[in-house]
């Protein structure tokens, strides 16, 4: 047993006792700080969460999805195209500060037009090019967020 007293072998001179002390410390510092990793990061599991849908639901799920309108709110350079069936709207950026960004409350009440016309519309795709900003990016999801949309999906742009 570890840290108990040594045993005389009682035979052969210099042979060792087989008695050990192990340090356990810093095994239990690992273990802490690994414990201490898992549950910070386990925050960022509920951040980056998908949502994947089955393909063979029930027939009532096919026929919300059937109601639902393929809306999609593309970011260019130019400003934000908002893409309903048979229409599009074109929202140019705005000058300010000596240069140009883009119009979040023109999205906004673009967005409340489209949701007073289709109420029950949850779902909608942010289609960003090539080169858009991350920041612009997060501003335009949290603008349809934040208009009622909360099933939006980020997509690359087809060009």
């Amino acid at each position: 047993m570890g840290g108990a007293a040594p045993v005389d072998s009682g035979g052969k001179k210099g042979k060792k006792p087989l008695d050990a002390e192990l340090n356990v410390v810093p095994f239990i510092d690992l273990l802490s700080c690994c414990i201490s990793f898992l549950l910070i990061t386990a925050v960022w599991t509920q951040v980056s969460r998908l949502q994947v849908s089955q393909s063979g639901g029930p027939p009532q799920e096919q026929q919300e999805e059937q109601k639902n309108v393929d809306i999609k709110v593309m970011v260019t350079e130019r400003g934000f195209s908002l893409v309903l069936p048979g229409t599009t709207n074109e929202i140019p950026r705005i000058a300010g500060n000596g240069e140009q960004r883009y119009d979040y409350k023109m999205l906004a009440e673009k967005l409340k037009t489209v949701k007073a016309a289709l109420p029950e519309q949850r779902t909608l795709t942010v289609l960003p090019e090539d080169g858009v900003n991350y920041d612009d990016l997060v501003s335009t999801v949290d603008t349809c967020v934040g208009e009622q949309f909360p099933d939006v999906s980020v997509s690359a742009a087809v060009n």
